[in-house]
């Protein structure tokens, strides 16, 4: 069975229209983030929105998500933007920790307002109790598969 909204084009199964929605506040973010002179991957937004304020080890960072492999070129590459500094674990010598530099700070704070006005316009788009019931359902669908980092660092 397909499910019918109003007058518009049924999407044919769920992961579709989770996909055309991340694509949508893909192109919303990368919009917003570019009239502010920012230019990142989405990978990019995730990890810095997942390093704690006393920093995070990589392999924390990839945990159920990534490889290592992968973290460590995505960090790479926010330390050429100046956005993270890898560190010396001051608790064990053999690890590093990665934090937000300011200017991640101030890149995640320009991220997550994009966040909250794409969800503002969701919410205008479909109303406010059934954007709420929107959630709801999403919340409990998805927060046990979140990163394991997601539950040590709430920053939007």
């Amino acid at each position: 069975m397909v499910y019918q909204s109003n007058d518009r084009e049924a999407v044919p199964h769920v992961v579709a229209g989770i996909e055309a929605l991340q694509r949508r506040m893909g192109e919303a973010l990368t919009e917003r983030m570019t009239t502010v002179g920012i230019a990142l991957r989405g990978s990019h937004g995730r990890i810095l929105s997942l390093i704690s304020q006393a920093g995070t080890r990589p392999s924390v960072l990839a945990e159920g998500w990534v490889s290592r492999q992968a973290i460590g070129q995505r960090i790479r590459e926010l330390e050429q933007l100046e956005l993270v500094a890898v560190e010396q674990d001051p608790h064990d010598r053999r690890a590093t920790v990665v934090r937000r530099t300011s200017e991640g700070d101030r890149v995640l704070a320009q991220l997550a307002a994009g966040i909250v006005d794409f969800e503002r316009e969701l919410r205008d788009q479909v109303g406010g109790a059934r954007y709420d019931t929107f959630r709801g359902v999403l919340d409990e669908l998805a927060s046990d598969h979140l990163p394991p980092a997601f539950h040590h660092n709430r920053t939007p």
